[in-house]
């Protein structure tokens, strides 16, 4: 652990006043926040960046087990109200996001790099999604991918209730989208994993602004927009592409879920490239912020800056590798 990493015992004192009120504050926040996802299913955009702050900072500042009591506290407060509003399903992605921010404020605490703090969240916060899903839905009418089917529909049905123009019925959205059901249904790990990835790089960066505004120093991670994936990982996204070429249709699904999943690692790559340029040529934050909305909510942009990320593999956007070459030796 660095010396300048906070500390919950001993060795630097803790003003109890404050500490409750930034308890206080860190569950309030996440529960308002929840109660938002339960009535409003379509900020769950917002839910997942914004959920898991406190239980990261927290973690990261106290570590166990005061640092635990974040997590802890806001999910006994969303679970009480989850039943009282008799809303299982939102509860469980409420749990979810808290153990993601646990687990990103457990590796930066523990000195991990930037890429393996992510990943070793992202894996372990899917993994138990999973588990959590499939005890809940394998044993459903119709199978599980009937089910899931299902809960597509009723998710976009409630969310074209709340953002369609008035007036306007269900079945025009549904109906054209029917024959992609059972396809977007298949393709629900990927995007599941993908938006986890996603939702975690967005955490971390709320909540560096709010450590560095609060005087605590982050972990000794090297700028973000000098940050790449690991190079191997390309021939991964390589492999699952030329499954996307085979006859079978399992194998078929398997590509495009690895596709979509590690889409996600390469679009902030490129956003990366993108965010070093915009230090590089100065260009005014108002303009970077429309420019980080295009990228994240026009496909067509994201795309193209997913395979921007991709490509920097071999033409080195940023001249890192040059870079690199003419460090002195060690």
């Amino acid at each position: 652990m660095s010396p300048s990493m906070p500390r919950g015992h001993g060795t630097e004192p803790i003003a109890t006043r404050t500490l409750m009120r930034d308890f206080a504050a860190g569950i309030g926040l996440s529960v308002v926040v929840f109660l938002l996802l339960v009535l409003f299913p379509v900020s769950g955009i917002m839910a997942m960046v914004i959920v898991p702050v406190p239980s990261l900072i927290s973690t990261y500042r106290w570590g166990g087990p005061l640092g635990y009591l974040m997590p802890g506290g806001s999910a006994v407060v969303g679970g009480t109200l989850a039943l009282l509003l008799k809303a299982p399903q939102s509860l469980v992605y409420f749990l979810e996001l808290l153990l993601l921010g646990t687990l990103l404020g457990s590796g930066m605490r523990k000195g991990l790099s930037l890429t393996r703090t992510v990943a070793n969240a992202v894996v372990k916060v899917c993994a138990v999604g999973a588990l959590v899903f499939w005890w809940m839905h394998g044993r459903a009418e119709g199978g599980l991918w009937s089910h899931l089917e299902e809960q597509l529909r009723s998710l976009m049905a409630s969310v074209w209730s709340q953002t369609a123009p008035e007036g306007a019925q269900t079945t025009d959205l549904t109906v054209p989208w029917q024959a992609w059901i059972a396809v977007l249904a298949r393709l629900f790990p990927g995007v599941a994993v993908a938006t986890t990835v996603i939702g975690a790089w967005l955490t971390l960066s709320v909540a560096r602004r709010m450590l560095l505004l609060r005087g605590i120093p982050m972990p000794p991670w090297p700028a973000w927009f000098l940050w790449s994936a690991p190079e191997g990982l390309v021939w991964a996204v390589i492999a699952a592409g030329f499954l996307l070429l085979v006859s079978s249709f399992s194998l078929k699904v398997l590509g495009a879920n690895v596709v979509i999943a590690l889409g996600a690692v390469y679009l902030l790559q490129g956003v990366a490239i993108a965010a070093y340029y915009f230090r590089r040529w100065r260009v005014p934050r108002l303009v970077q912020a429309l420019s980080y909305t295009l990228i994240f909510f026009q496909q067509f942009v994201g795309l193209a800056v997913a395979l921007m990320g991709f490509f920097d593999t071999w033409i080195d956007f940023r001249r890192l590798k040059k870079k690199a070459d003419f460090l002195p030796s060690p």
